[in-house]
């Protein structure tokens, strides 16, 4: 059976009403956030969520990730959309981050059980010593047809003027390995897919020398992982855009267990998804994100990123 693994960074998905204390407020001011524009949003979504990976399984996914959601109420107005009936639980908890936008993990209870999960808080500084506050990693652990998964889901810190966050998301990354190498301590063959915004594109050196990465599968070995996404950025596939320039910046990442001739857990493919409805509709801009804005313009769009995705194949 084939499975669908998605991540969809969803550009500022605000509850309607303002949420005091957290980043939302400029957004909910400038912006003219309502609740007419939130449920148009929410059902645009819903809908590209249930696409995803629909051509290759004849189904829906059975994992996602989500990434700019600000709160468990707009997590759970956005499952009341889909326009389907299916089982789906989360894993989430309100970060610290400036913007008040979270990370989370969504799985289908028909397939997974959850077994486990955590949510990886990394500290991160300024250059002059200042506390600075980010999304944090969510973290699961489930079985899949009785078959054991590590899920990470992240979001990294964005890119600034003149790349001033790099070494926060050189930091984060080399935490995350930390937690990656406690798994592989316990369990050499471990299956882990790592899933997000990486705010870089897949080819950038330091995510292979953080995460342990290689460029081909033939490289692998145990404790190293492939990115798959870095194939597809060579055949420019981008998931979004700036002042014109494509970029990958959403990618899933593999543990070398879903290569193995052995492995139960197979990586079959891996794609952007990129369906004319996602795409902008000015004949200028087609092939990029049709956003919900561009700065305070209202665009009515779905996002400013395309969402990805992998197949991974039960062999029985």
């Amino acid at each position: 059976m084939h499975h669908t693994i998605a991540f969809y960074n969803v550009e500022n998905l605000y509850e309607s009403g303002n949420n005091k204390n957290i980043g939302d407020l400029p957004f909910q001011g400038s912006r003219s956030w309502n609740i007419s524009r939130y449920k148009n949003k929410l059902a645009k979504i819903a809908k590209t969520i249930s696409r995803i990976g629909e051509e290759e399984t004849q189904k829906l996914p059975t994992f996602f990730g989500l990434c700019e959601i600000e709160n468990k109420k707009v997590i759970d107005e956005l499952l009341e959309e889909f326009p389907f009936k299916a089982n789906y639980g989360y894993v989430h908890k309100d970060s610290l981050d400036e913007r008040g936008i979270d990370t989370a993990f969504f799985y289908n209870k028909e397939f997974f059980t959850i077994e486990d999960s955590e949510f990886i808080r990394i500290p991160i500084f300024n250059s002059d010593g200042s506390r600075d506050y980010t999304r944090d990693i969510t973290y699961a652990k489930g079985k899949l047809e009785n078959i054991t998964i590590h899920f990470f889901v992240l979001h990294l810190p964005s890119k600034r003027e003149n790349n001033i966050n790099v070494s926060k998301r050189i930091h984060i990354l080399h935490e995350l390995r930390k937690k990656i190498n406690e798994i592989f301590d316990k369990d050499i063959l471990a299956n882990i897919i790592i899933m997000g915004d990486f705010n870089e594109d897949p080819t950038t050196t330091y995510l292979y020398q953080q995460l342990w990465n290689k460029k081909t599968i033939q490289e692998l070995k145990e404790r190293e992982l492939y990115n798959p996404f870095e194939n597809l950025y060579k055949r420019d596939l981008y998931s979004t855009f700036h002042e014109g320039k494509g970029m990958l910046f959403d990618q899933i990442i593999f543990s070398k267990s879903f290569f193995d001739e052995n492995s139960k857990l197979r990586y079959s493919n891996s794609n952007v998804f990129n369906p004319p409805f996602l795409q902008n509709p000015d004949r200028e801009k087609l092939g990029t994100p049709w956003r919900t804005y561009t700065g305070s313009r209202y665009l009515g769009g779905y996002s400013d990123h395309f969402p990805v995705y992998a197949i991974i194949e039960n062999i029985k």
